[in-house]
């Protein structure tokens, strides 16, 4: 499925590689150039209740416009500027490291071994680095102990790509429309695909999936709501709905380096899927750990380097963190602001007011 890659984002991968960056500006759709906003699900012929302006912010400080791409075109351009594909090793995962004098040890599940100078887990949020570097137990490893060792949000994320062109699609890119613990998300992605999603409240581990019944679920629990919605599910094959449960860490208060390994991403700080800032962080992390190894003359230097890339990323990824989680609260209970008086106004104004202060902190080249 489709990417957002944000503004923030894009000028981390211009620095890193600008032929990567021309690569992904040359395949991409721009998104930023256009309105985003929410309305209310259910009284969404009362127009926008926010307006988001992605554009100001990152041209008033040189950033480029955000766009979308395919992430299987966007991992085949990394592949193309960035590792070399004879150096990608896909079989087996790993399992465990080990810190030497002058390195580290690398354990995959098949029983091989690795030895480098530095390890950077980029796991997501399941990262089994992380999880040694936690001292969990390892049997207790991946997302079958997920409500063990992470927070669920509460709700499941429903997702479809359909080939479907709102009338709108020249002035808006992105909406969002509100209920009572339940949101649907789209955007467009260029060529005439809209992605969705959906947050519906589910128990974790529910073994749906059928994607008949998902579709057939989705147009019941949105029934009544903006005709938008119902006319993405319409246009969606079922094969194509994918459903996950939501997952939260909080910030890694004692860090995430030990010795010779690091963190990068979701491994280090899983952002809730809300101001598409998880995977721009995790471009920014790479661009900061670039920063700090390059130039390095003798392994004895590593462990402060990325010790130094680590304190560089915590406050602005833990922010970021902080950001998209409010705005999934917010989001999910925006009924019952509504119907409160006094509380509903004021989350609206705070909405409206903040909002330009999150995008301009966002939106920057400091990191």
């Amino acid at each position: 499925g489709p990417i957002q890659i944000q503004s923030n984002a894009l000028w981390a991968l211009r620095k890193i590689n600008p032929a990567l960056f021309e690569a992904v500006s040359e395949v991409g759709v721009r998104t930023g150039d256009r309105l985003s906003g929410i309305k209310d699900g259910l009284r969404y012929d009362e127009g926008w209740l926010v307006k988001f302006d992605a554009a100001t912010p990152a041209m008033r400080k040189g950033l480029p416009l955000t766009l979308a791409i395919n992430r299987v075109v966007l991992q085949e351009i990394f592949l193309k500027y960035g590792v070399p594909e004879e150096r990608i090793h896909t079989a087996s995962r790993v399992v465990s490291y080990k810190n030497l004098d002058h390195g580290v040890q690398v354990c995959l599940e098949d029983g091989s071994s690795f030895y480098g100078d530095v390890l950077v887990g980029a796991d997501g949020i399941w990262s089994r680095v992380r999880h040694q570097m936690c001292a969990l137990p390892p049997e207790e490893a991946g997302p079958k102990f997920a409500t063990k060792h992470a927070k669920y949000s509460g709700y499941s994320c429903f997702t479809g790509t359909c080939y479907h062109t709102p009338d709108d699609i020249d002035e808006v890119a992105y909406k969002v429309f509100l209920g009572q613990e339940q949101y649907l998300g789209c955007t467009d992605t260029g060529f005439g695909w809209q992605h969705w999603w959906a947050f519906l409240p589910d128990p974790p581990g529910s073994t749906e999936t059928d994607s008949e019944h998902m579709i057939d679920r989705l147009n019941r629990e949105f029934k009544g709501w903006s005709p938008e919605i119902h006319d993405l599910f319409a246009a969606t094959k079922p094969e194509v709905v994918k459903r996950r449960d939501l997952f939260d860490r909080p910030p890694m208060s004692k860090g995430w380096t030990d010795g010779f390994v690091t963190l990068l991403g979701d491994a280090s700080h899983p952002t809730m899927p809300n101001l598409g800032q998880g995977g721009a962080m995790a471009i920014e992390d790479a661009y900061v750990l670039g920063q700090e190894l390059e130039g390095i003359q003798h392994t004895d230097e590593i462990t402060s380097r990325i010790k130094a890339y680590e304190k560089r990323r915590f406050m602005r990824a833990s922010i970021a963190q902080f950001l998209s989680r409010n705005g999934s609260d917010l989001l999910v209970d925006w009924e019952k602001l509504r119907t409160t008086p006094i509380v509903g106004p004021i989350a609206m104004w705070c909405v409206n007011a903040f909002q330009p202060i999150s995008m301009n902190y966002l939106y920057s080249a400091d990191i």
